[in-house]
């Protein structure tokens, strides 16, 4: 009985030392966080399909008597790595890899400068990359995880692969549906993105610039208009809805000839999906939402409104 058991643990074993092959065989930066004990990240391993078993792993943790020598940190794992290799790795010291966040709604400009923050890249040649692929608007805003001495071109291809990985059959599927083009339904999102605070109201906010396409009103995007400008400020003068560009939607009618943000995914869903709602007309609220109108006499009552409140404050 011994034997038997001795002989189905090594080939166990065996069978855990050359992976799972039914596991991801993807590279993915998993990170242990101080604190966490190994049933905790088992679970996350699980889930992330580098393990396939969380009560294996745990044995595996007793039977190697590794408890207590997981090493918080940032690790590169693959499910081909198998079990043994992973728990390893775990108890090692990490790699030297950087965390870096990308916020939704960021262009390549403003995500150059977050990254060069962290990383030493050349910032003129990350835009001009970007640029030159037309990859604006498909940049994943993510948390990655980069190594100090990567290139500009690897960095882009992590962060457009991304793209690939988010976007689903199901979502090309739905702009074939409603017969927009995906391209443009990026392009949406990144307006979406760039005027909504609201989570909620992302839908409804698409809903409005889709109703106004339909109708042939223009847009009047502030956030295309900012974009033209390459500004960030709160409040577009007279002058500024002028400005010349084929990005301001205030002088050229449709959407703009590509996005002006690169959008998390909820945006493009809400681009995908917009409420059914039939105002064409919004106004920031000053905190953050907007008052919506059907009509443009509705509209100018909502100004003078947030007008008027803003006078009593």
């Amino acid at each position: 009985m011994v034997f038997i058991l001795a002989v189905v643990v090594l080939s166990l074993a065996l069978f855990l030392c050359l992976g799972f092959m039914s596991a991801s065989g993807n590279k993915t930066m998993f990170m242990v966080k101080k604190g966490e004990n190994f049933s905790t990240v088992a679970s996350r391993l699980e889930n992330q399909s580098l393990i396939l078993s969380k009560k294996i792993f745990l044995f595996f943790v007793k039977l190697t008597n590794s408890q207590g020598r997981l090493k918080a940190g940032i690790y590169e794992l693959s499910g081909n790595d198998g079990i043994l290799k992973i728990l390893k790795k775990l108890k090692s010291n990490s790699s030297n890899f950087i965390r870096i966040t990308i916020p939704e709604g960021n262009n390549i400009k403003q995500i150059a400068n977050i990254i060069s923050d962290k990383v030493k890249i050349d910032k003129e040649k990350f835009i001009k990359i970007v640029t030159e692929k037309n990859l604006e608007g498909y940049l994943v805003p993510e948390t990655y995880f980069i190594s100090p001495g990567i290139s500009e071109e690897e960095l882009i291809d992590i962060m457009h692969n991304e793209f690939d990985k988010k976007i689903t059959q199901d979502m090309y599927k739905r702009a074939k549906d409603i017969g927009i083009p995906f391209k443009d339904i990026i392009i949406m999102a990144s307006i979406i993105e760039k005027e909504t605070v609201k989570p909620e109201e992302r839908s409804i906010i698409s809903a409005v610039f889709y109703n106004r396409l339909k109708k042939k009103i223009m847009l009047q995007s502030c956030a295309t208009v900012l974009y033209a400008m390459g500004v960030v400020k709160e409040k577009l003068s007279l002058e500024d809805t002028k400005f010349k560009s084929p990005y301001n939607t205030y002088l050229h009618f449709g959407l703009p000839p590509g996005p002006i943000s690169n959008p998390g995914i909820e945006s493009i869903k809400a681009a995908l999906y917009p409420a059914d709602f039939g105002a064409l007309y919004f106004v920031s609220n000053g905190d953050g939402s907007h008052l919506f109108a059907k009509t443009f006499d509705e509209h100018v009552k909502n100004k003078r409104i947030v007008r008027n409140r803003k006078i009593g404050k």
